[in-house]
């Protein structure tokens, strides 16, 4: 009996194991690189709020960075959840994430800068995501960069002043299906099956695995959902908005994406900052089908 006891309890302490549906704050925790204080972007919210008490608030200003994100012309407030999925051999085993985001009547397509991720998914040691749902403002997007096939997904446009309601299913299996039209990746929009947002190839290549395990010891193939605001390339935005460029801009190539971006852009003097953005969070959920993390089919709210 006592080693069935400290079997159970061994299970429940391993994280890549174990499994949560509702996110609250507490299983989550700032991404290493989001501006600091941490508290001035990132704050629970008590107005606006998708259900029960509590909603996350994501807040980014010009100049707001950390780190490597500074040099690399990017900045973020996000959040990354502590606990992690691996990959499955044979499909079939998906994951789905939800979360609830809300963008006030303010939001200006400026907000977004170049481009705005909202959620993502990455593996340790991996440089671009499995996957990203991002905006440039007006619509959603999802890139798919590991997949055998890499996409582009559109998956509608932003409504402002509303709660929209998002759902992903993501299959991480390294085989193919037998089922040719079984889907590895699908979108749900506010109830609604978004078919232009699915895939039907593997999201993740050998490569990606082989990478990650040359980077990593223990955590390597680990998968890592990561949500907030988090705008890459600022000084892509400031140079086309901006007709009196200031002088030294120096630039260079991002090795992970293979862009061309402006060091230390937020050191250099902008007559056209890019504006500040604020974006909400609620209802984040982690399950192992579409009803765990349905908004409309849980009563108890995410607080």
């Amino acid at each position: 009996m006592k080693r069935i006891i400290i079997f159970f309890t061994i299970i429940i302490l391993i994280p890549n194991i174990s499994f949560s549906l509702d996110i609250i704050v507490k299983k989550t925790t700032n991404h290493h690189l989001t501006a600091k204080p941490t508290k001035n972007h990132f704050m629970i919210e008590d107005r606006i709020v998708r259900a029960g008490k509590k909603s996350q608030k994501f807040i980014l200003p010009h100049g707001s960075c950390h780190k490597q994100d500074c040099k690399w012309s990017a900045q973020r407030s996000e959040r990354e959840l502590k606990i992690y999925h691996k990959s499955k051999k044979k499909p079939g085993k998906p994951i789905y994430y939800a979360w609830s985001i809300f963008f006030p009547n303010e939001f200006d397509i400026s907000w977004a800068g170049s481009k705005m991720l909202i959620g993502q998914v990455k593996m340790k040691g991996v440089g671009m995501p499995v996957f990203e749902m991002h905006t440039r403002g007006a619509g959603l997007h999802i890139r798919l960069y590991q997949s055998l096939m890499k996409a582009k997904l559109y998956c509608g446009n932003i409504k402002k002043g509303e709660w929209t309601d998002i759902i992903i299913k993501t299959d991480y299996a390294k085989e193919k299906s037998e089922d040719k039209k079984y889907k590895f990746f699908e979108t749900w929009i506010n109830g609604k099956y978004i078919d232009t947002c699915s895939h039907n190839y593997p999201l993740v290549k050998k490569k990606t695995f082989k990478e990650s395990a040359s980077n990593m010891s223990n955590s390597a193939g680990r998968f890592t959902f990561r949500y907030g605001i988090y705008r890459p390339n600022v000084g892509l935005w400031l140079n086309r908005s901006n007709k009196n460029k200031p002088e030294k801009i120096k630039f260079f190539v991002d090795p992970d994406g293979g862009e061309k971006v402006i060091t230390y852009p937020f050191k250099l003097n902008w007559e056209v900052q890019i504006p500040t953005a604020t974006l909400y969070y609620d209802e984040i959920r982690v399950g192992k089908n579409k009803d765990e993390v349905d908004v409309n089919l849980n009563s108890i709210p995410v607080d």
